[in-house]
């Protein structure tokens, strides 16, 4: 775990972040019977202490559980992100409705990430509202995005060049020593790479990839789609970036995940049954785990996966360079 930061003391109590400071230092000392290190008690108290994290998306599915369990279980303040103001606001009003003790811990914010006029507006209002902190943010979650069927310049100006845009907006507002960003991947992205191994795969798990290669590997993609779909290359370039990302900010913590198969908007009619409640372990623990290494994609059980090919819930590590 991250080191003592005060979340509640139990889920939906958004206690203030002294108290629950105080309460994690003096439970931190004695582990209960049987434990190793923090009880259960103690890792509760250890986790958000009341650090900002924006989650673009944040207005349904998977987007608006993690925001739940963010402000509500874990003690972080929550900016949450939509396309549409309205639904970003109803959205707030459905979590304060089970949870009204976090009304001042988390909020709205219209933010499109398809759109440089939108990131842009609302990088400023986070700037005005609270740039005098000294680390306005301590994460981002880039967890907007599109499914399947779509073209694949509208595919990629969503879920790669969406997450770009939004990272190079509020890079300057996110905590230089500690600040964390997730982006959002699929299985489908090393199932791509698989695929298509022999044609693309050096580029997309290359670590020492460049923003000119990639870029100019989606304009080709984009000028002849053909034979490849477009929603599991533009996850397969996710991972890519992430690794780009992490190399240019090493002082950051920058990976990437796959939330699992879950039932949303995206897979509805498609078989998947899981909860949205339930496609949040991987995000949670890039937010608040104990990190080794940067740059990485991780599987929906929270374990480090390949990028070029597929690894299972359950399945042993992945443990290669």
């Amino acid at each position: 775990m991250s080191r003592p930061r005060a979340p509640p003391s139990r889920p939906g109590r958004c206690r203030a972040p002294a108290l629950a400071v105080a309460a994690a230092a003096a439970l931190a000392v004695v582990a209960l019977p049987g434990s190793r290190g923090f009880g259960p008690m103690a890792m509760a108290l250890a986790a958000g202490g009341g650090r900002r994290v924006l989650v673009t998306g944040g207005n349904k599915g998977i987007g608006q559980a993690l925001c739940r369990q963010l402000v509500a279980e874990k003690g972080f303040k929550v900016l949450l992100g939509s396309r549409d103001e309205a639904r970003g606001a109803a959205a707030v009003e459905a979590i304060l409705a089970k949870h009204p003790e976090c009304k001042d811990n988390i909020e709205a914010l219209p933010l499109d990430v398809a759109s440089d006029e939108s990131v842009n507006a609302a990088k400023e209002r986070v700037a005005s509202k609270f740039g005098a902190e000294p680390a306005p943010l301590y994460g981002i979650v880039n967890n907007a995005g599109v499914g399947f069927n779509l073209p694949m310049a509208d595919t990629l100006a969503a879920n790669l060049f969406g997450p770009k845009r939004v990272c190079e907006a509020f890079l300057p507002l996110l905590d230089a020593s500690e600040g964390r960003i997730l982006n959002t991947a699929s299985a489908s992205g090393p199932n791509f790479v698989n695929r298509y191994y022999a044609k693309h795969g050096k580029l997309l798990t290359n670590p020492e990839v460049t923003w000119e290669e990639l870029e100019a590997f989606m304009q080709e993609a984009i000028a002849d789609p053909a034979g490849r779909e477009p929603y599991g290359l533009s996850k397969a370039c996710v991972n890519a970036y992430t690794m780009l990302l992490a190399r240019e900010n090493p002082h950051l913590k920058v990976n990437a995940m796959t939330p699992g198969y879950i039932l949303t908007d995206i897979t509805r009619g498609m078989g998947a049954t899981k909860s949205p409640e339930e496609g949040t372990k991987a995000a949670l623990h890039l937010l608040m785990g104990d990190l080794e290494g940067n740059g990485r994609y991780y599987g929906s059980d929270a374990v480090r996966s390949p990028m070029d090919r597929y690894r299972g819930p359950g399945d042993p590590p992945y443990v290669g360079p």
